[in-house]
């Protein structure tokens, strides 16, 4: 097998960047969303519409892939062409992927995808909910337990090794989730901004476990697989689409007039003429028609969809689901940040509390320190790290057993090399 490619730490910068930009406008739109009128009415009801967008952000992918499938094949027969005459003459080369033995197989079957689109259908519509009981910021803070949830399964189901520089990273995240956490609930004087945040942080706790399985089984596939970032999330859009269209239809129909006033508040939608459904997609449709800036942001909450989902799993791809999961959740200091001297629409202002801004700190070195772009030369939390384990192999050290499994595991070298295809 061939010796595996460098690690590219500025493509990984990149991308931390993009996911970071990306992640914070998602949300930022959302919001927005919920706290904008139509006809009268304000959006922050139609939870399914809202988590529906996801899906068809996600679908958005599977044209990309369309056109890199073509675009592979255009160049493949057009490769057999050229190499026509060398083949007559027995010369041909072995493929290169051959040569280092690191082809992977295609995945089965396209239909796979549907197992991550029914968890990230369910996290989504949870996450959904529990945004319209917290602050923004909280919300984007509470959904970092992904984090605890991602590194258990990752040792569990993936057998991946998690460094102390690594654990020392998620411990840090964790704490400054918790301070913030601590700090919104102590604060919550603005009930239009946070109606209730204990509900919320029990949505939320409930959706991350859907989230980091979803990370876990994506991670399984594009290490095991021939799978493109497009083709993945493409198809999870593909088959989410279909299942929530689906769901839309059927909550179409289904009144709540005789559930509890509790019950149809936090679940149904109450149109203008007083009738309530679990959904009423029509009724959308109309308000997107009556307040056009409505429909202008959706449509920017489906586009940054896509793009955020797309830098997610090419972070995947490259290091990890636990780095992606660590990236994800330093973006609410941008969030945090845009609320605090922006109020786009009524009921989005964030108030600046010191408990919350330390915690952010805290958030910001947790990352830092995870994706080693910050390393700690005491208590061997540098040894493990990929610039001396590179720098151990150059100078003829062999690898121990740890060294190994990170270079298995994390996949540096193939992931690369995979990711620059």
């Amino acid at each position: 097998m061939a010796d595996a490619k460098p690690f590219n730490q500025c493509l990984l910068l990149i991308l931390i960047g993009l996911m970071i930009l990306t992640g914070s406008v998602n949300t930022i739109f959302n919001k927005i969303l919920q706290k904008l009128y139509g006809k009268g009415i304000i959006f922050e009801q139609h939870h399914w519409i809202i988590t529906f967008g996801m899906f068809l952000g996600e679908l958005v992918s599977i044209f990309f892939y369309i056109y890199v499938v073509i675009k592979r094949n255009k160049s493949k027969d057009e490769k057999q062409e050229e190499e026509k005459p060398d083949e007559e003459a027995g010369e041909t080369a072995p493929p290169e992927d051959e040569k280092n033995g690191e082809k992977k197989p295609p995945i089965p079957t396209n239909f796979f995808f549907c197992i991550t689109a029914a968890c990230d259908l369910t996290a989504t519509t949870i996450n959904t909910f529990g945004l319209t009981y917290l602050t923004t910021s909280m919300f984007q803070m509470m959904r970092g337990l992904e984090l605890f949830f991602v590194c258990l399964w990752s040792k569990i189901f993936l057998k991946n090794h998690i460094y102390r520089h690594q654990i020392l990273g998620v411990g840090t995240l964790i704490f400054g989730l918790s301070l913030v956490g601590l700090n919104s609930i102590l604060n919550d004087t603005n009930t239009q901004v946070a109606k209730n945040p204990v509900v919320g942080i029990i949505l939320l706790s409930t959706s991350q476990l859907f989230t980091s399985t979803e990370y876990i089984i994506q991670e399984k596939f594009i290490k095991h697989y021939d799978v493109h970032p497009f083709q993945l999330v493409g198809f999870e859009g593909l088959w989410g689409s279909l299942m929530y269209g689906i769901l839309l239809i059927i909550f179409q129909v289904v009144s709540c007039d005789d559930w509890s006033e509790t019950l149809k508040e936090g679940i149904c939608f109450i149109n203008d003429e007083g009738e309530s459904h679990i959904e009423d997609s029509i009724f959308a449709f109309e308000q997107m028609w009556d307040n056009k800036s409505l429909l202008v942001v959706y449509i920017f909450y489906v586009v940054s969809i896509a793009l955020y989902n797309i830098v997610g799993i090419n972070l995947t791809k490259l290091v990890s689901s636990t780095a992606r999961a660590v990236v994800d959740t330093v973006r609410t200091v941008f969030i945090w940040g845009f609320f605090l001297f922006f109020t786009p629409v009524e009921g989005t202002k964030e108030d600046f509390h010191i408990l919350q801004f330390i915690g952010f700190i805290f958030l910001v070195c947790g990352t830092l320190v995870y994706n080693e772009i910050v390393t700690l030369p005491f208590w061997g939390l540098d040894y493990y790290t990929r610039v001396n384990i590179a720098e151990r192999k150059k100078n003829g050290e062999g690898a121990d057993e740890r060294e190994k499994l990170y270079d298995s595991k994390q996949s540096i070298g193939s992931n690369q090399e995979n990711n620059n295809e």
